[in-house]
């Protein structure tokens, strides 16, 4: 294993596509998980499954990303993420070296979501929206791995995200027999190491 040179696999988002920090991490997820079913993910990365969300400043990155190999959840040409098979940041080429990390400001997260699967985000931490669209993408691939949901996986990942009110409901969650994936953060960014910064929890 590579430790200064790991893999990772790249979410993209188009600037000024997608409005609201829900739909970026349910399509982010979508995405990532899409990825993982229609390609071969070195075993280096199973180990370590390792997401960076980027964003595409202008029409001609979000173009040039495209044409990268990829998996695609939502709509190209609106609201989308576009997932990029792991490959290690060495090895990231020319046109995923010119996109900046994803900073952009999005509408926040409600306190309650509907759906089959719905991914809840840990209220203790403050998370920039590329961090949330990684975690829940991470979430996501857990949920899908897990074996039982191969129907929404099936109907592209759709779910909902939200930010529980309180830390407490958070923690019940976390125990909840509906808890299908808890991602604990490695601690490289924003939050301490061994955080859950997001459960996936299904519907019985």
């Amino acid at each position: 294993m590579t430790d200064d040179d790991p893999y990772r696999m790249f979410l993209v988002l188009r600037k000024g596509a997608i409005a609201a920090q829900e739909r970026a991490c349910a399509l982010g997820g979508a995405a990532a998980v899409a990825c993982v079913r229609g390609f071969a993910m070195p075993d280096e990365w199973r180990a370590r499954p390792g997401k960076i969300c980027l964003r595409a400043r202008n029409p001609s990155q979000w173009e040039q990303a495209l044409g990268e190999e990829h998996a695609l959840a939502g709509d190209a040409d609106g609201e989308a993420v576009l997932a990029i098979p792991p490959r290690r940041r060495s090895e990231r080429g020319p046109v995923l070296t010119r996109l900046q990390a994803m900073s952009s400001e999005l509408e926040p997260l409600g306190a309650e979501a509907a759906g089959d699967v719905v991914f809840a985000v840990n209220p203790r931490y403050e998370m920039s929206s590329g961090k949330l669209v990684a975690q829940v993408a991470h979430a996501a691939v857990m949920a899908a791995d897990s074996g039982a949901l191969e129907d929404w996986v099936a109907a592209g990942c759709p779910s909902g995200v939200f930010r529980p009110a309180s830390s407490a409901a958070f923690d019940a969650l976390c125990g909840s027999s509906s808890c299908v994936g808890k991602v604990e953060d490695a601690g490289l960014t924003e939050v301490p190491p061994g955080t859950v910064t997001v459960v996936a929890l299904a519907s019985p």
